[in-house]
């Protein structure tokens, strides 16, 4: 799939300070939907601190979050490193949760009354 740089782009900010803290951009050509985490440092500049990636065969929506640096090497296959969370659920119906490496659930978003 391509998809052009900046189109797919969110940025996460502050609600009272308007601050921008992190982008999420997705990335030029992947296999699957996947977006490069970077955090917007006090200087104005701005650090890639990991990456989401969807995954392609599950039984729900899935996607791992990896942090940059945390081991292994390349982007494919078995070299990718352990991802640090996984979100699960269904996006569209915006209920779905977090779980940390060791899978235990560590966050939950969900909407009632919908």
């Amino acid at each position: 799939m391509l998809h052009l740089p900046g189109k797919d782009k969110m940025r996460l900010s502050c609600s009272s300070s308007g601050t921008v803290h992190v982008t999420m951009d997705r990335v030029l050509i992947a296999a699957t939907p996947s977006y490069d985490l970077y955090r917007h440092n006090e200087d104005g500049s701005t650090e890639k601190i990991g990456w989401i990636e969807k995954k392609l065969i599950s039984f729900m929506d899935t996607f791992d979050v990896y942090m940059e640096g945390e081991g292994g090497f390349g982007v494919t296959g078995l070299f990718k490193p352990t991802p640090a969370y996984r979100i699960e659920g269904d996006f569209l119906d915006r209920n779905f949760s977090f779980k940390n490496a060791q899978g235990k659930i560590v966050a939950r978003s969900n909407t009632d009354g919908w």
